[in-house]
């Protein structure tokens, strides 16, 4: 009975590790197949958002990235601390220098040394020391370092302005070059699409057997070259894209949601108005300014050569073979001794001479370099001023001549539907329409670039 019990036990121990076994194993294939539906799922999101990623970007934000990462504008930032270290550092010839020293040593035998206390027979021996100096004059050398130091301060500060000025004019040319791009490629796939429907008008009128035999050909050249000139602008735009983001640091797969701004024609000031600006403000004019003055500084520093230099100092030393029990026994064994120097050098072969020639020259050279800078400054601005005057003559032509030819292109497609025209002629209207917008997108581009470069040349886009 016992025995029988026992295994009916074994029977349902058995079904139920089955159970378990199988509702195991059930449990991890449903587990593993959720798995495998997340994964993808989340392999589909990253892909679709790294399709789908865009950047929206304004003029403004653009020029703010760009300051913000750009090398060239961190490689200087780094050089403009470098000379803020070195103004600090100047001021270190006004203070002045002061070292300690303590000393200790052991010899193999035992040696004597001569104190207050007498002959004494030791093998240690303890020493100290305090020693100062200070520069009272050194020909005024000291205060034209100083001097020096903070002129080339300004001339980091001057360089740097003048390489963000010509980021932010970069960054401006390569943003209104994306949109000029884009327009284009939009302009070009309507050219595209009346080209089609061209196509399409021909291809009727020759089944009617109204067509003359030379359009079929003239239609379909006109077609493929339609079709490369949008893969043309296409390209262009992508070009533009990149040069736009490079700039800014970034991928070059980003795609790009610019915001453009209004375009209006901006109130020209007087031409006297901007060199004005550009010969206060102009880096390069700072530049060449502060290259004179510290030119200047050496000159008079070369005269410093002339001069005497003074110096004082201060010494206190101690040493004993045993170390003192109080403060006072150390005035028993030292010594001290302050002293003042002066020298004066009479003649130095011809070295004084050749500095004060040498940096007369450097002087003139310097006086000829800020005339030079000046006057390329102005000859930029002129130039950059007709442009941009010309660039807003032009888009007023050009819009003039855009709506001309619209007018012109739809008033030949009637005639030509009514055969009161040939092919060649509504070509020739839809061509004419092309060079217009053309004209129109190159006149927008160069009037916002004119001032882009106004502003850089004048101190204003910083």
């Amino acid at each position: 009975m016992r025995t029988k019990k026992f295994a009916i036990l074994g029977r349902v121990n058995r079904a139920l590790k089955g159970a378990v076994a199988v509702w195991s194993f059930q449990f991890a294939l449903a587990l593993f197949l959720m798995l495998s539906v997340t994964i993808t799922a989340l392999g589909q999101t990253e892909a679709q958002s790294s399709t789908d990623s865009s950047l929206a970007l304004t003029l403004d934000k653009c020029i703010q990235l760009g300051l913000e990462v750009n090398h060239s504008l961190l490689v200087q930032r780094e050089s403009l601390i470098r000379a803020s270290a070195s103004r600090l550092g100047s001021w270190s010839s006004f203070l002045p220098g002061a070292s300690a020293r303590v000393s200790w040593s052991h010899s193999g035998e035992e040696g004597y040394s001569f104190s207050e206390s007498g002959l004494t027979l030791s093998r240690e021996y303890y020493s100290a020391g305090l020693s100062a100096s200070y520069t009272i004059f050194t020909g005024g050398q000291n205060y034209f370092d100083l001097r020096n130091s903070y002129l080339s301060y300004r001339a980091s500060e001057a360089t740097l302005d003048e390489t963000q000025a010509v980021l932010i004019y970069s960054i401006k040319t390569a943003f209104f070059g994306v949109i000029s791009a884009r327009q284009t490629e939009k302009n070009m796939q309507h050219a595209l699409e009346r080209t089609r429907d061209q196509m399409v008008l021909v291809t009727q009128r020759d089944s009617l057997g109204m067509a003359d035999p030379t359009e079929v050909t003239q239609i379909k050249v006109s077609l493929a070259e339609t079709e490369l000139a949008a893969l043309q602008a296409a390209n262009a735009r992508k070009k533009a894209e990149q040069s736009l983001l490079a700039l800014l640091s970034y991928p070059l797969d980003v795609n790009l949601d610019l915001v453009e701004p209004q375009r209006e024609i901006e109130h020209v000031e007087p031409l006297e108005n901007y060199l004005s600006q550009a010969l206060d403000y102009n880096p390069q004019v700072r530049t060449a300014e502060i290259a004179l003055k510290q030119t200047k500084l050496s000159r008079l520093s070369s005269w410093g050569d002339y001069l005497p230099s003074a110096s004082a100092s201060y010494s206190y030393n101690w040493g004993d073979s045993e170390l003192p029990g109080s403060f006072s026994e150390f005035d028993d064994e030292a010594s001290w001794s302050v002293g003042i120097s002066a020298s004066w050098t009479l003649f130095s072969g011809t070295s004084r001479i050749y500095s004060l020639k040498y940096s007369s020259s450097n002087l003139r050279e310097a006086e000829i370099g800020l005339a030079m800078a000046k006057q390329s400054v102005e000859v930029d601005v002129r130039d950059a001023y007709r442009a941009m005057t010309e660039a807003a003559a032009r888009i007023k032509l050009a819009e003039a001549r855009y709506e001309n030819a619209q007018l012109n292109l739809t008033l030949f497609k009637e005639k030509f539907e009514l055969g009161d025209c040939t092919l060649l002629e509504l070509l020739q209207a839809e061509l004419t329409l092309r060079e217009a917008e053309a004209e129109k997108i190159s006149a927008e581009f160069d009037y916002q670039t004119s001032i882009a470069e106004l502003e850089r040349l004048t101190g204003g886009g910083e």
